[in-house]
């Protein structure tokens, strides 16, 4: 079999998976916020958003695309799952953008090892399928470094000015977002600065990000507003800053033993970085400690404002800098496989690195998979079932049990509207669906909530 035919197959194999554990129709509580908000016109999105804690660009985009792909259907169940598809079709061209990127800094992209490594990492296999704006603001910000690193091949000035459009999407797509794509302009004017290139482009680059933020830049403080007042995010402590750093190497393990799992994931992967210091060029070198650099400044970052502040920053809203570093270390780790050295020790490492890798990787999935099976792909099928009662239900009010948890709530709620009906909850705090007592934002976006039955 050669090379394309084991990508291709490798590619299949990995779609399938996707395909059996994560394009299910169940909804956790982030991702019903999402389907109901999108079932709003594109005004009321941005209405409705400005009350929330993000920006509305995911929405609008997720929006538009259904429009286009879900057009012909009238079921929930449909478009969940095609909302699905459009974070796992983000992932793919983040993939293929990061693959252009290190392809120009003289590294073969998008084997079979980059894709498999990159695609059932920890964490990567949950976000580019969720109904979130994590995939969309990965992409941004492969974007934007794409674009930076054409701008230090060329000194072209349009890369400049594509990545800062490409930053300030991502601005308008998650705030943590726009603390990455900022920090990376920031560590590039310094690398140019460096190389002796000319740094007024990229300094006004970074003037224009800054200014093309400002026609939200005042509902993004009433937002924090918001937040300073009541939000649900943890005070800070030891732990959560060392989860703050290690929670997306960990996944689903995070609850229960997930900090071993992620720092003995993470201790693997000293050795690709060393081995990319001591082997690789001057130009990928330079790159990925400006990758490293975005990841752990966004998350200080996170931190210090939580600190100083209120507490408003975890792991996954690190995810965009976080792709970007898996992406990076499995492109070490698929050269380290095509051309070890000949040393002995550097086989035997190799091939170490190679065992604990898998071994570490398959856990992620197994456990990972066990986790989608148990608390989304089984329950599919009481969604479905409660779904159909309630078609059958003559009444146009369904009543719903306020002691069932948030997620089990939301979801059914947004699944009673796409069936035109209305819901009923005796004795109902909306704090317990957004962390806060934000009842405007909660009946405006669950319109088909009956007010009365809030406390």
């Amino acid at each position: 079999m050669n090379k394309k035919a084991k990508l291709t197959l490798g590619l299949f194999l990995i779609s399938i998976a996707y395909m059996i554990f994560f394009m299910h129709p169940t909804i956790w509580r982030d991702e019903s916020f999402t389907m109901a908000l999108v079932g709003h016109n594109y005004g009321d999105i941005i209405r409705l958003d400005s009350m929330d804690v993000h920006p509305p660009f995911y929405y609008i985009a997720l929006r538009f695309f259904l429009s286009i792909t879900a057009f012909w259907t009238n079921s929930l169940f449909t478009k969940v799952i095609i909302a699905r598809l459009f974070s796992y079709i983000l992932a793919i061209l983040t993939f293929l953008t990061l693959s252009k990127t290190v392809k120009n800094l003289g590294v073969p992209g998008a084997n079979a090892i980059q894709w498999a490594g990159f695609f059932l990492a920890p964490s990567i296999m949950r976000y580019s399928t969720q109904i979130r704006m994590y995939a969309l603001a990965a992409l941004f910000l492969a974007l934007v470094l794409n674009q930076l690193q054409h701008y230090d091949n060329s000194q072209k000035i349009g890369h400049i000015f594509l990545a800062v459009i490409f930053a300030s999407f991502a601005s308008y797509t998650h705030y943590f977002a726009a603390v990455a794509a900022g920090w990376m302009l920031f560590l590039y004017f310094v690398k140019f600065q460096f190389n002796r290139y000319d740094g007024n482009a990229i300094l006004r680059g970074i003037v224009v990000f800054l200014v093309m933020f400002v026609p939200w830049g005042v509902v993004a403080f009433s937002q924090a507003q918001q937040v300073s007042s009541s939000y649900w995010i943890p005070p800070v402590n030891v732990d959560n800053i060392i989860n703050n750093f290690v929670n997306l190497f960990a996944d689903v393990f995070t609850d229960n033993g997930g900090q071993y799992y992620a720092i003995a994931f993470m201790v693997l992967l000293i050795y690709p970085t060393i081995w990319a210091y001591l082997n690789m060029s001057k130009k990928f070198k330079s790159t990925l400690t400006i990758v490293l650099l975005v990841f752990v400044l966004t998350t200080l970052t996170g931190i210090a404002i939580s600190v100083a502040v209120r507490p408003i920053y975890i792991a996954r809203y690190a995810y965009p800098a976080y792709a970007v570093v898996i992406f990076f270390m499995m492109t070490i780790v698929s050269q380290m496989m095509k051309k070890p050295l000949s040393r002995l020790s550097n086989y035997f490492m190799t091939s170490i690195l190679a065992v604990g890798l898998t071994i570490i990787i398959g856990m992620n999935v197994g456990f990972l998979g066990s986790n989608q099976f148990n608390n989304y792909i089984m329950p599919s099928y009481n969604l479905a079932d409660s779904v159909e009662q309630y078609k059958e239900n003559p009444n146009n009010v369904i009543h719903l049990n306020p002691n069932q948890s948030p997620n089990s709530i939301v979801e059914k709620t947004v699944y009673i509207k796409s069936i035109n009906k209305r819901v009923y909850i005796k004795n109902f705090n909306v704090a317990r669906i957004l962390g806060k007592d934000n009842q405007k934002l909660f009946y405006g976006l669950f319109d088909n909530v009956d007010q009365s039955s809030s406390k």
